[in-house]
């Protein structure tokens, strides 16, 4: 359902009608979990019912996915949720005054010289917040996962979040998977959204767009992007290209790879000349499943245990509380088993850190797989066998 939400239309619109909610086929018992069914255009998407105290079993897309780390939310946070709402401030301004020079309309002004004021986060701890929030870290054991999976999870949770005070519906796009019948729909939605943020009287309006990066190329006054699923051209400035190139080297290596992948997230303004000029972006690797991963050989990993049917999760760091953020952690074990991919072994300041690492899991007593590229094939590698149950299952 979740890879075909237009094939269930007509059911879910019926449910929705009839009892204003759907339930989880992830358990048998009675009452099972209630699902929420939202309207997107002309099918509907199912997310999680806040507060319901029939919990999903492992494996379900809709298990509680509360980050494992340490530390209770506050205040401050930038990120926060309440009642299955997520509310986000981000460091980048989503609306700004014509008359502002642009070197100081990117972003929203520092919060950390006062105590008292709310933590703004940047587009990667966004992007990570959005992947943790929708489940896409992890990996139950069994099934399949496209990109129109990844449309229906982060839409489902993002849909009614505000960011920066602002509706999420007003700001966000998430690329859509293209659908030849659907060509209609898909182009105006999306031109729709595009003119919501273009050059007003006094003020830019700003919109964001998360989609796969499907092609980078030099443009007559800087360069250009492309998002898959659209043929539209995304602008850059050189300064900001080359910052992107500087700060997401490795994301950059998933473009235009079948065995890799690269998610953005950009800001962008539509000009009066009708250019989609970016004015922040960032980009995370991930492998065909839409893993997130820090490199090729955490996609190489990441796509074994998946072969393998194996059940995991993948810890992200901007938004996980955890002193430690292991490479993956393997959940289908009898207790959680870490897993380390040195790719970096040999250099004297990721070798400090891993030996931090090392003594934290000793400590803690947590099981501990390493694997260094450099020395060892990754067939070779033996990882613990599964011990847990996992749910196999599809929602209903």
């Amino acid at each position: 359902m979740l890879e075909a939400p237009a094939d269930y239309a007509r059911a879910l619109d019926r449910a929705k009608t009839q009892l204003g909610y759907a339930e989880c086929g992830c358990s048998i018992a009675s009452p099972r979990p209630k699902l929420v069914i939202r309207r997107h255009g002309k099918i509907f998407i199912l997310a999680r019912w806040p507060d319901d105290p029939r919990p999903h079993r492992d494996g379900c897309p809709f298990h509680d996915r509360t980050s494992r780390g340490s530390g209770a939310p506050t205040d401050h946070d930038a990120f926060k949720s309440a009642g299955g709402v997520h509310d986000v401030r981000l460091d980048v301004s989503l609306k700004v005054a014509a008359e502002e020079p642009a070197s100081d309309s990117r972003r929203q002004p520092s919060a950390s010289g006062s105590r008292s004021q709310r933590r703004a986060a940047p587009l990667l701890a966004f992007l990570q917040y959005a992947w943790q929030s929708a489940g896409l870290h992890v990996w139950p054991g069994h099934g399949r996962r496209g990109w129109n999976a990844c449309w229906s999870r982060l839409v489902a949770e993002l849909s009614e979040c505000k960011i920066n005070g602002r509706p999420g519906s007003e700001v966000l796009h998430v690329m859509e998977r293209w659908d030849e019948s659907r060509r209609t729909e898909l182009g105006e939605a999306l031109d729709t959204f595009h003119n919501r943020a273009r050059a007003g009287k006094d003020a830019y309006q700003r919109g964001l767009i998360i989609g796969e990066v499907a092609e980078l190329k030099p443009s007559p006054h800087g360069h250009k992007l492309k998002l898959r699923q659209a043929s539209h051209w995304y602008y850059l400035t050189n300064d900001l290209h080359e910052q992107f190139q500087r700060k997401y080297a490795m994301a950059l290596t998933g473009v235009d790879r079948e065995d890799l992948r690269c998610v953005a997230v950009l800001a962008f303004e539509k000009s009066r000349q009708d250019y989609l000029n970016v004015m922040d972006l960032a980009a995370m690797l991930a492998n065909p499943t839409f893993i997130p991963c820090d490199s090729s050989y955490e996609a190489a990993m990441a796509d074994r245990l998946i072969a393998e049917g194996r059940a995991f999760e993948k810890p992200l760091r901007h938004v996980d509380r955890a002193p430690v953020h292991p490479d993956f952690r393997l959940t289908d074990t009898t207790q959680p088993t870490v897993i380390e991919v040195l790719g970096l072994a040999g250099d004297p300041e990721y070798d400090r850190r891993m030996a931090e690492k090392r003594a934290h899991y000793q400590q803690a007593g947590i099981p501990l797989v390493e694997w260094t590229p450099s020395i060892q094939a990754l067939a070779q590698l033996k990882l613990p066998p599964a011990t847990r149950h996992q749910l196999n299952t599809t929602t209903a």
